[in-house]
């Protein structure tokens, strides 16, 4: 939920909505004898401070977090609280029930959200994901006096357009511009994803998936040069060391060897990283066709869809141009997850 955006406050409530006890309760639920003690009533509940400390907790993820607080003197037993970065945090020694990666988003998410202008306090659908791609602000929601909803750059309504332009856009015309996106992609990948998977390929790493081919050749022949040349070195040592070969010319060959087999090993380092790269930009490109084809069909955006499917979405203006007079249009980047920005 918090990696989807929710806020630990409403996590809290869908908590105890839901009946789920807390760790306090849940312990005095355990003990709990409805013989001796009568029905079972809730008097702890959830709270945002303790879904906060859950959530930040790396027990979770594997890791034994020790040295958090400390006693200042023998003589009292008030413990002080240590910086988070003098803890002493051992990864990986229990089996885990979170994984890392949803972890990791999670305390992103965490840090990136924002508060809305809007009733009941919730998060507006795009907090932690829409930024000002000149200076790297937030983009703010904002409402006029007459109810019209914008989005500003954070830096620039704090500062001024001394600090950053505007890039004011209205809501509704963003939304609509993102909704459409993802409409549109799901439709590629679905209709055709081989196709689809093939012209993102070409368009993230289209040099290194064109020379693939050659590449692999080239690195298998690289290889076999290179093992010959580590016999040849071989016997070069035995016929040194058994006279048939002079040092001066021994000297001689040796680097050369060494010289071919330095090249060698640096064209192929190059080669196995270019050939990795589109391996994984595959398995990339795989795994956002399975994500994209979940939203063929959607009647409206929502925070869950957009967290799951993008990292970032960005927004640019020509400096000074304000609320984009005419002729001038602002430029939407969305950057999906796994992928990145697709053009």
């Amino acid at each position: 939920m918090c990696a989807a955006g929710i806020g630990s406050k409403s996590i809290a409530t869908t908590l105890n909505n839901e009946g789920i006890l807390s760790p306090k309760e849940y312990t005095r639920f355990r003990k709990h004898n409805p013989e001796r003690d009568g029905e079972f009533e809730r008097r702890h509940f959830w709270t945002r401070t303790y879904v906060q400390f859950m959530l930040k907790n790396e027990i979770y993820v594997g890791s034994m977090v020790q040295g958090r607080q400390y006693t200042p003197s023998y003589r009292s037993k008030k413990r002080e609280p240590i910086p988070k970065e003098d803890w002493i945090v051992v990864p990986d020694m229990h089996e885990p029930i979170v994984s890392r990666e949803l972890f990791d988003e999670a305390q992103k998410r965490m840090g990136a959200r924002k508060k809305t202008i809007k009733a009941k306090d919730e998060p507006d659908l795009f907090a932690g994901l829409f930024f000002c791609e000149a200076c790297g602000t937030s983009m703010l929601p904002k409402v006029s006096q007459q109810k019209y909803f914008y989005y500003n750059c954070g830096r620039s309504h704090a500062i001024g357009q001394l600090a950053c332009s505007s890039h004011y856009i209205n809501r509704d015309t963003f939304h609509q511009a993102v909704l459409e996106d993802i409409r549109r992609n799901a439709k590629l990948f679905s209709e055709d994803a081989e196709k689809a998977a093939q012209r993102l390929m070409e368009l993230k790493c289209a040099d290194q998936q064109k020379q693939t081919a050659t590449m692999k050749r080239d690195l298998a022949s690289a290889k076999k040069r290179l093992a010959d040349l580590d016999v040849k070195l071989k016997r070069t040592y035995e016929d040194n060391m058994s006279g048939k070969l002079p040092d001066h010319i021994f000297t001689m060959f040796i680097a050369d060897y060494d010289q071919e087999r330095a090249a060698l090993k640096a064209n192929i380092a190059e080669m196995e990283k270019a050939l990795e790269k589109v391996r994984d930009t595959k398995a990339d490109i795989d795994r956002f066709a399975a994500l994209i084809r979940k939203y063929t069909s959607f009647e409206k955006l929502d925070r869950f869809m957009l967290h799951e499917l993008i990292d970032r979405i960005t927004i640019y203006e020509t400096p000074g141009m304000g609320r984009c007079r005419k002729g001038k249009e602002k430029r939407i980047t969305i950057y999906y997850k796994f992928v990145g920005a697709i053009q």
